[in-house]
């Protein structure tokens, strides 16, 4: 079985195959991220492409650092590399407006159960109704009920995707910071992964559950979770052909007239 870890041990390893099987894993999750929190970007593959070559760069220095634990915290990485990637390519809004502000936002989402905190988070973040059903698998009914309170005190938040007034530099400038924030109290990533897949009991999971109740940062941290791990269902992934068009951003792109590394035998027969 072709594990995650395997591709990126050959990616590190400088393998051109093992990119080819990254780029048709992670490019789709990499777009439809793309998609939600920049919107109306001139060319999303471009993007891809910049943070491919500095991924690759120097022996894969900066993909070296990403979480190597699992798939989900290596996507964590990702999202974070991706984002911070896209901010340099956006120019700074003349003035935040004030739902983006944290203050604002910690009061809006104050007094709600953590589902409701959630889907208004994923909400603000550019997220459609409907896909906020299927990211959280629940009714549109319950979804509705979820999103009203959103509706009834930031309308103009609510109309964000409808007017396509949007605000990603603001959103991502938010989203850094939250990261930034997180403490060493905070839950690791893996222990939420472990509690979404309903791998812990009522004793672990309802003090992670309030704390990510309470703490800013770590619903950050609790959504992009449960985001990743939606598109990486639900994206798919590229052919072969797809793929190609994002190998000539590798600064070894050269090899793809080379014969097979051990390594792309590997990952053929795999």
């Amino acid at each position: 079985m072709l594990t995650f870890h395997k591709i990126i041990s050959g990616c590190e390893l400088g393998d051109a195959e093992a990119w080819r099987a990254f780029l048709a894993e992670y490019t789709p999750v990499v777009l439809r991220l793309t998609r939600i929190y920049l919107p109306g970007l001139s060319d999303e593959r471009a993007l891809w492409r910049d943070s491919l070559a500095e991924l690759a760069r120097n022996d894969s220095e900066r993909l070296r650092t990403f979480s190597h634990q699992s798939e989900r915290e290596f996507l964590l990485d990702l999202r974070s590399f991706l984002f911070s990637r896209a901010a340099l390519t956006l120019a700074p809004e003349r003035a935040n407006p004030p739902e983006f502000g944290l203050e604002a936002i910690r009061d809006l989402l104050s007094g709600m159960p953590l589902l409701h905190r959630e889907m208004v988070f994923m909400k603000l973040a550019g997220y459609s109704d409907a896909t906020l059903e299927q990211i959280f698998r629940i009714a549109p009914s319950v979804a509705a009920k979820s999103l009203a309170r959103l509706a009834e005190r930031y309308p103009a938040v609510a109309q964000r995707q409808e007017d396509g007034n949007l605000q990603p530099h603001a959103w991502l400038q938010l989203l850094s910071e939250l990261r930034a924030a997180r403490q060493e109290s905070c839950p690791p990533a893996r222990q939420f992964i472990r509690i979404q897949d309903g791998q812990l009991g009522w004793q672990d999971k309802e003090p992670a559950e309030k704390h990510v109740s309470e703490c800013m940062s770590c619903l950050e941290c609790w959504t992009a979770l449960l985001e990743v791990s939606y598109w990486r269902r639900a994206a798919g992934s590229l052919s072969r052909e797809e793929a190609e068009d994002f190998v000539k951003a590798l600064p070894f792109s050269q090899q793809a007239a080379k014969p097979k590394s051990l390594f792309g035998r590997i990952l053929s027969s795999a």
